[in-house]
């Protein structure tokens, strides 16, 4: 799984790119049983270059579907994930 989404990036010198069809994956989840954080990377586009990497912090429910699961779930109400779609 994965999500996509339209991103805007700034660089160093205050520029901005867009990239239209950002890949976005999970590729670590670590915490313990009250909270749980997903190491993401940000790529181009599916197989593309890493552009951005990330840590996001989330509560874990014990009794909902699995870590990866949640922690993309979670993506998708944070603003810069808005009208993200499943891949």
């Amino acid at each position: 799984m994965a999500l996509q989404v339209t991103a805007s990036l700034k660089n160093n010198f205050g520029e901005t790119s867009t990239f239209p069809n950002a890949y976005v994956k999970v590729v670590r989840i670590f915490g313990d049983k009250t909270s749980l954080s997903a190491e993401v990377h940000w790529h181009k586009e599916k197989d593309e270059i890493k552009i951005k990497e990330c840590t996001y912090t989330f509560d874990v429910s014990l009794s909902g579907t699995n870590f990866i699961q949640q922690a993309y779930e979670h993506l998708k109400t944070l603003p810069e994930f808005a009208g993200a779609a499943d891949v």
